[in-house]
């Protein structure tokens, strides 16, 4: 908790500045990269329009690329109880 790490630059862009602060680091930064890539890649769309949304549209207050896009994260990120999703 005490370690001190140095600052991280990326190769590809200076402009980028990561530092890494023992309590504030998080292991689930993974999934911010992933969300980019479902987000721009269009995959989940993708899914979606391949699936039967039968809610009540009244009804419904997350689409479904929402809770596919949701799912898919926490997957990703090990949660295997996906009960509240």
């Amino acid at each position: 908790m005490g370690e001190r790490l140095t600052p991280w630059k990326p190769t590809c862009n200076g402009a980028v500045h990561v530092q890494l602060s023992g309590d504030a680091t998080t292991s689930d930064a993974g999934s911010l990269v992933l969300r980019e890539a479902l987000d721009t890649s269009g995959v989940i769309d993708a899914m979606t329009s391949h699936l039967n949304d039968s809610r009540d549209p009244l009804r419904v207050r997350h689409s479904l690329a929402l809770q596919l896009r949701i799912t898919v994260l926490q997957r990703a990120m090990g949660r295997s109880d996906l009960a509240d999703t």
